[in-house]
């Protein structure tokens, strides 16, 4: 009798015990909330490029990467904009860069990814013709007579004699020497050793006026050009590359032919 109870035991467990485990393990595996297109998201995130090997934030929403400057270097162009929230997204609705929205594509909710996001993707291939080759050492005279014309486009005002301006193109002073009503004869005034800014809020930029050569009308000034890498000079211009004693100015936007890397965690998915 005890023999075969210890039988009957034995047959339930190997039913039970299965069947419970089974039933157990799909109990802790909660259903994941995947996206897809048309679902709306929210989201924390940041954005970064990669320049001389270094990652540099253009774009967050997440006030700690934000506010530090040591751990998440920023990129020229980066803009503080709080107040800090998550990110709303319909995905596939076009209000991300193509590549961001399609790589939340699969993403679970609670999950934190990193999408990468190739030019054609992102902000759009560069226009080559809008890059200039420049070179790092020049030279320039220190007396130049230009007409009318070229005064007004190089300085954006007509000229007066005795005048003394700003240089747009060195950022060094230029003293309009006189002017007849058809030419201009200017002087350029650095100091020998002077390092100049043309573009005030970029110190990423600078002409460093080396020395003096010749004498009189025919004085030459020896100059180069102090630049870094990924400096924003104004709204339509940026430094793209320095290297072999030339650095590159380019009119495309700052994004534009860079791989992004968006780093996302996902917070909510609503289908």
């Amino acid at each position: 009798m005890q023999f075969r109870t210890l039988i009957i035991l034995l047959i339930a467990l190997v039913i039970i015990v299965p069947v419970a485990s089974y039933e157990a393990y799909h109990y802790v595996q909660p259903k994941l909330s995947v996206v897809k297109n048309g679902d709306n998201v929210t989201l924390w995130y940041y954005g970064y490029i990669v320049i001389d090997g270094n990652p540099l934030i253009f774009d967050t929403n997440i006030a700690s990467v934000a506010n530090n400057n040591s751990t998440y270097l920023k990129a020229a162009d980066f803009t503080y904009h709080p107040p800090f929230k998550t990110l709303n997204d319909t995905v596939g609705s076009g209000s991300l860069v193509p590549g961001f929205d399609n790589g939340l594509v699969g993403m679970a909710k609670g999950q934190t990814s990193t999408i990468t996001v190739i030019p054609s993707q992102g902000y759009g291939l560069e226009n080559t013709s809008k890059i200039h080759k420049q070179a790092i050492n020049g030279s320039v005279p220190a007396y130049q007579l230009m007409n009318t014309t070229s005064f007004a486009t190089e300085f954006g005002v007509s000229p007066v004699a005795g005048e003394t301006l700003r240089s747009p193109t060195y950022g060094w002073n230029v003293y309009v020497m006189s002017y007849n009503g058809w030419y201009v004869e200017i002087e350029n005034e650095p100091a020998a050793g002077g390092q100049y800014y043309p573009y005030a809020k970029a110190t990423g930029f600078s002409i460093v006026a080396q020395n003096f050569t010749g004498s009189g009308n025919n004085t030459t000034i020896n100059y180069y050009t102090d630049v870094v890498n990924g400096t924003i000079l104004s709204s339509s211009a940026y430094i793209s590359e320095v290297s072999g004693g030339y650095y590159y100015l380019n009119g495309n936007s700052y994004l534009a032919g860079k791989t992004l890397y968006f780093v996302v965690t996902v917070v909510t998915v609503k289908s």
